[in-house]
C-alpha cells in the first residue's frame, strides 16, 4: 500500500514539475449543436404561458388598473383592492370613488393631492381617504408608478 502510495505521489510532484513551465492550450470552439452539448432550443416566435392572473386594462384616470381581490361575502360590505399604475407624464391623473379607502403609494418620486391638499406619503406608507374625495396623482418619475385603493364599499 505504501508503494502504490509512493508511485502515485512521485508521479503527481513529476506532473506538476513539467506542467508548471507550459502555457496550456486551448482548443478551439466547438460549433453550437456539436461536441457534447446539445443544440440550444430555438426561441419562439412569440411568448406563450398563462397569462396575468391581474392584468391591468386602460383605465379613465388616464393610467392603467386592475383588480387584486374582490370580496363580497360580507351581507353588509364589499371588499375591493385596486392597482393604479400611472406613466412618468408629469400629467396629473385623477381617481374618485364613492366610498372611502386606504390609499398606498408604491413608487417615488410623485407626488399625491387627495382634495387638492398634497399629501406627503413615501413609498409604502398608506393614508385613509375619504368618501368621494378627488384623489390626483402626478408621476414625475423616470419609470411607472403604482398606487394601491384598499376600498370597503357599503352595500
Amino acid at each position: 500500500m505504501r508503494r502504490c502510495f509512493a508511485a502515485v505521489a512521485a508521479f503527481a510532484s513529476f506532473a506538476m514539475v513539467t506542467a508548471s513551465g507550459q502555457e496550456p492550450k486551448r482548443s478551439p470552439p466547438v460549433p453550437p449543436g456539436r461536441g457534447w452539448r446539445p443544440k440550444p432550443a430555438e426561441m419562439p416566435a412569440t411568448l406563450e404561458g398563462a397569462p396575468s392572473a391581474h392584468p391591468f386594462t386602460p383605465d379613465p384616470s388616464g393610467g392603467l388598473s386592475r383588480t387584486v381581490f374582490d370580496a363580497e361575502d360580507d351581507t353588509n360590505f364589499k371588499i375591493v383592492i385596486r392597482e393604479f399604475t400611472f406613466p412618468p407624464d408629469r400629467q396629473p391623473h385623477s381617481i374618485k370613488t364613492s366610498s372611502a379607502f386606504l390609499l398606498q403609494f408604491l413608487g417615488q418620486p410623485g407626488e399625491v393631492k387627495v382634495a387638492g391638499q398634497p399629501l406627503a406619503l413615501r413609498a409604502g406608507e398608506r393614508a385613509a381617504v375619504a368618501a368621494n374625495a378627488p384623489v390626483e396623482i402626478t408621476n414625475n418619475g423616470e419609470r411607472s408608478v403604482v398606487v394601491r385603493m384598499l376600498i370597503v364599499e357599503a352595500k
